[in-house]
């Protein structure tokens, strides 16, 4: 939550027209007003960075996002075939998926401080390789022990891009651009578990249900080069920058310890959790989790049941069934989410003198009623 603070503080030091008179010394963006948070004057600084490297960066953080999720959910359609091959029930073998989610959930608090402090890259190339690893792990598993086991550290390794993806976003862009870029992250993180199952179930009826990890497993091992040799770390210092010298790019892409010259603190671990104290934090998060839940995980872990009791689908119908749906609703909603956003906090901020006051963006409140309609809707119809 630290570039929030960053943020807020500069929004609070400019609050209307008198602050005008000051823009001469301010970097202003397209739109003549003051960007928010400042960049410095160091060619270091992420916001200095040319905007096709920025925006690889946002595209490839929101791939491996994506990636983390489809191997979470590539296996849902294929919990019935699985629970037969391994002897367990049906319900047991949804807890390949709820695992997943429970320790991707959690896990991201434990990994942020030292995110903040030690740099964004590092996490990501650690545990992205873990994450490969842990999907091959439950794909050669002879036992449910062993996929299950295999599931909790790919939860564990899902975690980074969960809960680095949207700060490595915010130390590219300023406020004002961020939405559309944040728009482009959160419509692969929430659209990697919906079309997943599509995929999952032609997988797991042509190939078997194993390859529903083989194959996400190589793929996050292909990322994990990428990332390793073109992924730079973008954690950044404006107030401490002045004795830095200029990096070559291959020195963006090597481990020099601390990149922040501070202290990891127990109370860091917590930080989330103050910030409950804040109606303008807890209110959304209760909000998207509640979304998530009914929206999206808890048809992931009953679909393929349902599929198989109610309609007697196959396995590349269930994929189907449990996929189609929710990936039409998510890209309508989701594809336009973000650039609207920028739109309404925009013209909010031509009208009061360049203040982008967050609360613009509550014009978007009403939409949130669909997820009501459609969660009872289903529940009718099943």
């Amino acid at each position: 939550m630290d570039y929030d603070s960053l943020e807020k503080a500069n929004s609070d030091n400019f609050t209307g027209k008198a602050d005008l008179e000051h823009t001469e010394k301010l970097k202003l963006d397209r739109h003549g007003f003051p960007l928010v948070p400042q960049p410095s004057d160091h060619p270091d600084d992420p916001l200095n960075w040319p905007k096709w490297q920025r925006v690889y960066i946002a595209v490839l953080v929101s791939i491996i996002a994506f990636t983390a999720q489809l191997g979470s959910s590539l296996i849902n359609p294929a919990f019935v075939q699985m629970s037969k091959d391994l002897q367990v029930t049906v319900e047991q073998a949804s807890y390949c998926t709820t695992v997943f989610i429970l320790f991707s959930g959690v896990f991201s608090m434990f990994l942020v401080p030292y995110a903040n402090v030690y740099g964004r890259r590092i996490v990501y190339v650690i545990f992205i390789v873990i994450a490969a690893a842990s999907q091959f792990r439950s794909a050669g598993a002879p036992s449910y022990g062993g996929v299950i086991a295999g599931r909790v550290f790919n939860g564990i390794a899902g975690s980074v891009p969960l809960g680095l993806g949207p700060a490595t976003i915010c130390n590219l862009f300023t406020q004002g651009e961020r939405g559309f870029y944040m728009g482009i992250y959160t419509f692969s993180v929430t659209n990697g578990p919906h079309v997943a199952p599509i995929a999952g179930g032609y997988i797991a009826q042509r190939l078997g249900w194993r390859w529903c990890f083989w194959i996400p497993g190589i793929i996050q091992a292909a990322l994990w080069v990428l990332l390793i040799s073109t992924l730079p770390e973008t954690l950044f210092s404006r107030k401490d920058h002045s004795m830095l010298e200029k990096q070559s790019y291959a020195q963006k892409l090597l481990f020099h310890g601390k990149v922040l010259d501070r202290k990891v603190r127990p109370r860091d671990f917590v930080g989330s959790l103050r910030m409950a104290q804040y109606a303008a934090v807890l209110l959304p998060s209760l909000w998207y989790m509640t979304a998530n839940t009914y929206g999206s995980a808890l048809f992931a872990v009953t679909g393929s049941h349902l599929a198989a009791t109610v309609y007697h689908f196959n396995t590349e119908q269930t994929g189907l069934f449990m996929g189609v749906p929710l990936t039409v609703g998510c890209i309508i909603g989701e594809a336009s989410a973000g650039w609207v956003r920028d739109v309404l906090i925009n013209a909010y901020a031509k009208r009061h003198g360049g203040y982008r006051k967050p609360e613009a963006r509550l014009y978007l409140l009403p939409l949130t009623t669909l997820l009501a309609v459609g969660t009872a809707t289903f529940g009718y119809c099943i």
